[in-house]
């Protein structure tokens, strides 16, 4: 087949006027990115994701940096203007919106060969991490805690990033912690408490929380090691003696937490109720007498504290009944009698606390009712019979 110079000519006039539509559409999808953006100016955001959605399908502007930025920069946008005007449309468009910006701001640097797209993006960072953190605080608010901390987690991912301009914020890092507590999403939140505690931010926070979530857990091994790491840290800070000794009264470790509650005492020696709790554990080992030492001295600091004088009274009035229960086992009779009198003289002086603390808590059954027992045993037939009509007064008011 011939071909002659005439039609090779017309070829190429062809060729060129193909060549030269494409070109022409590139242009002019590159065009709808432009008008994307100066939409976004002008406020006509729906106008604006119309013609950045066209580009997005474009062979031409599908793959171009500046496309994604736009993206971004429309989603973003919107998100703003819906969280000022409360338009909740406006701040859905897309699916977690300031993430979806976020997102397209990162693959438009990834697509650019230079630092363009990077430079764009450094001048919206500080606008998107305050954009984030509102969003992160109004789902805290609204107790959308996944929400919250995905918010909070993007707004970190800023913050620790090469080309953000500021820093990771302390706050942020904690507040961070705290969706993930609420959000019941345990590892992420022992891992930003342990980021706040090495922050040295929250004081004895960030350990209390690490327990909590422990103990949420069941896992009693490392919710105990965060107590011990808060006590190293906080030594002589009274919530967490307070929250050890209490676990391990929980845990049966009595050793430990009267070993913690010495450590307590002596930070704090004035303090009566750490002296019932100490007389509480010897009473739930039955050692009365070291019992009674912490209790009367928790009265001695305050005398009116309820729990302590009815538990003194309790005191009393159980190592008499050891001392009874003994003395009916001896046969010879003067030795016997001599027992019961000592077990009744114990049991005596179980009264002045029992009747102490009905003065303070007049309707309190237990102690009426062990007033009862004392005054029957100790044949004060006048107190004995003022207290059973308390008794059946209370009964009868149920």
């Amino acid at each position: 087949m011939k071909t002659n110079f005439l039609s090779l000519l017309l070829i190429a006039a062809i060729a060129v006027t193909f060549t030269g539509c494409s070109a022409l559409q590139g242009v002019a999808q590159k065009g709808k990115v432009s008008s994307a953006l100066n939409y976004v100016e002008s406020g006509d955001y729906d106008k604006a994701k119309e013609a950045v959605d066209e580009a997005l399908t474009s062979e031409a502007t599908k793959d171009w940096p500046k496309t994604y930025y736009t993206v971004g920069r429309v989603a973003q946008a919107m998100w703003e203007k819906g969280y000022e005007s409360d338009n909740n449309k406006l701040m859905t468009t897309y699916n977690n919106q300031l993430v979806h910006a976020y997102d397209n701001y990162l693959k438009s640097i990834e697509l650019d060969d230079g630092k363009s797209m990077e430079n764009l993006v450094i001048v919206q960072l500080p606008a998107l991490s305050n954009d984030f953190l509102a969003w992160a605080a109004a789902e805290f608010e609204a107790e959308n805690y996944e929400k919250s901390l995905l918010a909070f987690e993007k707004l970190l991912e800023i913050q620790g990033s090469d080309i953000y301009m500021g820093t990771v914020d302390t706050v942020v890092v904690f507040n961070t912690a705290l969706a993930a507590y609420n959000a019941e999403d345990y590892k992420k939140a022992h891992k930003y408490l342990d980021w706040s505690i090495d922050l040295k931010y929250g004081e004895t926070t960030p350990y209390l929380l690490n327990y909590q979530a422990f103990m949420e857990q069941n896992d009693l091994d490392n919710a105990e090691m965060s107590l011990r790491k808060a006590f190293e840290a906080h030594p002589g800070n009274e919530q967490i003696l307070l929250t050890m000794i209490q676990f391990f009264i929980d845990n049966d470790k009595k050793d430990d937490a009267l070993d913690y509650l010495n450590i307590a005492i002596q930070e704090d020696p004035d303090n009566h109720q750490l002296y019932y709790a100490k007389g509480v554990m010897h009473m739930q080992s039955e050692k009365y007498d070291k019992a009674l030492e912490s209790m009367l001295k928790s009265i001695e600091i305050k005398d009116d504290y309820f729990e302590s004088q009815y538990n003194a009274g309790v005191c009393y009035y159980n190592k008499a009944s050891g001392m009874f229960d003994e003395a009916n086992n001896i046969m010879e009779p003067e030795e016997y009698n001599a027992a019961i009198k000592e077990a009744q003289a114990v049991f005596a002086k179980a009264i002045p606390y029992m009747e102490k603390a009905l003065e303070l808590n007049p309707d309190d059954y237990d102690t009426l009712t062990s007033l009862k027992e004392l005054y029957y045993r100790l044949q004060k037939t006048e107190k004995y019979q003022e207290v059973v009509k308390k008794i059946e007064a209370l009964e009868g008011g149920e």
